[in-house]
């Protein structure tokens, strides 16, 4: 494997990257559109999206990919198995999925709902080809502005956290596209990292959470955003709103059965995920050595492991319907 070049934080250029592809047909233009975006950046020995590459922070490879659909199973859990908390009809006509990853939920989804129009989109083309006939899959940036020529029933997002850089945008983008009656329904993790009994305290893996805490502040996202979700579907001129809570345990420390189950779940979902989640920050962003960062994650990954330090992900799903009588709140 050749050495990695360094990169920098920023937006790589894909200009030239149809250089030798003639307009004689769209579709030759769009396949190598998609080849090119499937060509990872890569730094700190992982995979990034390459389409706005500088406004996440996650992997888009492999290892992350298979981390990102475990995850859905720990949501699956949670929530009893239900892929949505709000009150849809049956086979909701119009649904789309912002940040669809690897687009298991959307999957899910239209499995579930034959007579739904599925779309999900994603800065990375990394779903799967076959799918149900009734989804499809497009590489969209959702905080650019929205363009789509149907207004929809449902938007759903899922652990959006440290992508949103403007999320009153977001929420009247939403509000925009929906129909009267639609829902827009979050599901997220409300970062950082936390403890309720001071267990955290003073441990390494508390070092990582605020070092990653002030990378995401330096590039101009908050990890805490989800606890305003309430308050933003209020702003945008949602109504019906509801707030659901949980908590992940970050390992097994939990007396309860179904909390120790979920425990043991996210233990694993973030010892895997920790590098992807950490590089970029505290590497490119931070000013980091992969060295020192290193000797953090190791560290971290101990306090993840150890019983005694009672952490959590603080999860929030909130959703709220457009008013069947549309409102100027939102515009």
């Amino acid at each position: 494997m050749p050495p990695e070049q360094p990169s920098a934080y920023i937006e790589p250029d894909i200009s030239d990257t149809d250089s030798a592809v003639t307009d004689t047909t769209s579709t030759a233009y769009t396949e190598s559109l998609r080849s090119s975006l499937l060509q990872s950046v890569r730094e700190n020995g992982r995979g990034y999206h390459k389409y706005s590459s500088s406004t996440y922070f996650v992997p888009e490879d492999e290892q992350e990919q298979e981390r990102l659909d475990m995850q859905h199973e720990i949501c699956l859990i949670t929530t009893n198995r239900k892929l949505y908390l709000a009150p849809l009809p049956e086979d909701v006509p119009n649904v789309l999925d912002l940040g669809t990853g690897t687009g298991i939920w959307a999957i899910d989804f239209a499995d579930q709902n034959p007579g739904s129009n599925v779309i999900g989109t994603d800065l990375s083309p990394i779903q799967p080809s076959w799918i149900p006939p009734n989804l499809k899959f497009e590489i969209d940036d959702y905080e650019q502005p929205w363009t789509y020529p149907i207004k929809f029933d449902y938007v759903h997002a899922r652990m959006l956290t440290g992508s949103i850089a403007d999320p009153e945008r977001l929420f009247r983008q939403a509000y925009e596209n929906l129909q009267p009656g639609g829902w827009f329904e979050l599901m997220d993790f409300a970062f950082p990292v936390t403890s309720d009994d001071g267990t955290m305290e003073g441990t390494a893996y508390e070092t990582l959470n605020q070092t990653m805490v002030e990378g995401l502040s330096r590039v101009g996202r908050d990890g805490g955003i989800p606890n305003r979700y309430k308050a933003l579907f209020t702003d945008a001129g949602f109504q019906n709103i509801t707030e659901v809570r949980y908590k992940w345990p970050q390992n097994t420390w939990p007396k309860g059965k179904h909390l120790k189950k979920i425990g043991e779940w996210n233990m694993v979902n973030t010892l895997d995920g920790l590098h992807g989640f950490a590089a970029r920050l505290c590497i490119q962003v931070m000013g980091m050595t992969p060295e020192e960062l290193e000797v953090l994650l190791a560290a971290s990954r101990k306090d993840i492991r150890n019983p005694k330090i009672h952490s959590y992900w603080s999860i929030v799903i909130a959703y709220g319907q457009k008013p069947l009588q549309s409102t100027t709140k939102a515009a």
